[in-house]
């Protein structure tokens, strides 16, 4: 009878331990990639995705399931050198591409003047799975370098960790399909040629009616033309990076003389695109975090204009290029402009 209730304790101790955690117990941890500190991997924020290397879903084998009662939340912790060295924010986003299914994007929390060391863990990715399996397949390891618009940050990888905890569930958990992510900001060159999806006729003719009042938006800005500039402007103005409210009329006006320009000659300089939710939903994260007072919809879209063509010149360089449009009362309006 001892000899039973020792083998049952035995038995239960892993689950009592457990019971004792603050609420979360590291599971297991794979290295997905480790330069062994000698040759990193180059990255820069122009340059968009980057793959790495190609991760096997047989890699998960020795990662022990969920324990019973508990959620599996997976983040990665990575090393790595950011040396933009600049006035701004910027941020490492490391995703995991799966051939017929959307891989997890992990997104690092952002970081105000880098150039330095960095030793970060990312937002909690929960997979959809309820057993917590976090690759179907095999998988290609991608990051990306996010830095502000019209900034080129060069940075290095030294080591990208992928971990798996188990969490107490919580009622809320059981209501969570998108995990916080932190922000993340920029305009990756691969961004600029997206790729033509079906869309219907309706959403076509709203994309296009957003991208000729973005382009009015852009010509009032070369002519000087305040009364126009500041009537595109929403009374509800957000500002992209935190949502907080902001007057349109401390919105600073066109700044630079450009009257010796045309709209034409912006359109012969830059390459310009208007984004759709899905598009700016996944640079943008952060913007749809939970807390945020204001995120934006479906009806909303994203202009990026901050592109200069290869030997064109950057006339506009400080001007109003990134904004976010909507529909108000059947008018198009800004309805954001970054701080």
């Amino acid at each position: 009878m001892i000899k039973k209730m020792i083998l049952l304790v035995l038995a239960l101790l892993p689950i009592l331990l457990f019971a004792q955690e603050d609420e979360q117990t590291l599971a297991g941890s794979l290295t997905l990639y480790d330069s062994h500190s000698s040759q990193p991997f180059l990255i820069n924020s122009d340059g968009g995705w980057m793959e790495i290397r190609q991760i096997y879903k047989e890699d998960f084998n020795s990662i022990k399931p969920p324990f019973p009662g508990t959620i599996r939340k997976w983040r990665v912790k990575t090393t790595y050198i950011d040396e933009s060295g600049q006035n701004g924010q910027s941020t490492l986003q490391v995703k995991l591409r799966q051939h017929d299914a959307q891989g997890p994007v992990f997104t690092l929390p952002w970081t105000e003047n880098a150039s330095r060391w960095q030793e970060k863990s990312s937002n909690w990715f929960i997979p959809y799975d309820g057993f917590g399996v976090i690759l179907k397949e095999n998988a290609m390891l991608s990051v990306r370098l996010i830095a502000p618009p019209r900034s080129a940050a060069p940075g290095k990888i030294y080591k990208i960790e992928l971990e798996a905890w188990d969490f107490l569930k919580d009622p809320e958990d059981f209501n969570t399909k998108i995990p916080g992510h932190q922000m993340a900001f920029s305009s990756p060159s691969e961004l600029m040629n997206p790729i033509n999806q079906f869309r219907s006729s309706d959403s076509m003719k709203a994309k296009d009616e957003a991208i000729r009042f973005s382009l009015d938006f852009v010509q009032s800005n070369i002519e000087g033309n305040l009364p126009t500039f500041y009537k595109s402007l929403s009374d509800n103005l957000k500002v992209l990076e935190t949502g907080l409210s902001q007057s349109r009329y401390r919105v600073a006006p066109p700044a630079t003389d450009l009257s010796g320009y045309t709209l034409s000659e912006y359109k012969r300089n830059y390459r310009y695109h208007i984004y759709k939710y899905d598009d700016y939903a996944e640079l943008f994260p952060q913007w749809f975090e939970e807390g945020r007072r204001w995120s934006p919809d479906r009806n909303c879209y994203l202009f990026l204009g901050t592109e200069v063509l290869p030997g064109q010149v950057d006339f506009m360089k400080g001007e109003n290029l990134v904004f976010m449009v909507s529909q108000e009362q059947g008018s198009w309006k800004i309805i954001a402009l970054p701080e």
